[in-house]
């Protein structure tokens, strides 16, 4: 019966941080590689990034997969599964945030290198979020609020930044780079959405 055992000892429950862990390290590539790709556009990074949103999404059906087959789970079910899509969720806006940057030729404006920059800051605190969930929940918290906190400063930024826009006369300037920018406001979002959902998996595991 090893396989009963493997089920309600910890040898099974082990594998969920260790794939939480792992989608937050892409998290922080995907973030990191956007953010290089603002700085120095290349087909190259581009297609790195939409790389790392195919392991994303191999990362979610691996954790389908996990709980499916695993009876007892270290945090609760659904929280494991909604982490995961919150993650792959931003990676996705992030990956097309570079993707229609490389179709529409758009050039990256200091704006858009700033909240790619905070992005990155975001991404690194949910990772250290992540992994501290199961050894440290008070630096969990601590850091899932920083992250949540990085929402307010890129949705000011974007307003502000939509209204300069709209301001110009280049319509095709303003259709390219309001999508773009809509896609690096929704990565905020959903970085909110992840910090709370630590929040509230620490609350139920304390």
């Amino acid at each position: 019966m090893v396989w009963l055992s493997d089920m309600l000892t910890g040898r099974k429950q082990a594998q969920f941080l260790d794939i939480m862990g792992q989608h937050a390290a892409l998290l922080v590539q995907a973030a990191g590689a956007l953010e290089r790709y603002f700085q120095s556009p290349s087909s190259q990074t581009e297609e790195a990034i939409a790389a790392i949103r195919i392991r994303s999404e191999q990362i979610v059906s691996q954790t389908v997969a996990a709980l499916t087959d695993t009876f007892v789970t270290p945090f609760d079910r659904q929280d494991i599964y909604n982490l995961a899509q919150g993650i792959d969720e931003m990676i996705y806006y992030l990956a097309s945030a570079a993707t229609e940057a490389q179709l529409f030729k758009a050039d990256a404006t200091p704006q858009m290198q700033k909240m790619a920059e905070m992005l990155t800051a975001a991404a690194n605190d949910i990772k250290t979020a992540v992994n501290d969930i199961a050894t440290s929940p008070d630096s969990a918290v601590k850091c899932a609020k920083k992250a949540r906190d990085v929402e307010n400063k890129i949705e000011d930024l974007y307003r502000h930044t939509l209204a300069e826009l709209f301001d110009t006369s280049d319509v095709h300037r303003i259709l390219k780079q309001r999508e773009i920018y809509r896609h690096l406001s929704n990565s905020a979002d959903r970085a909110v959405a992840i910090g709370q959902l630590i929040g509230k998996i620490v609350v139920k595991v304390a």
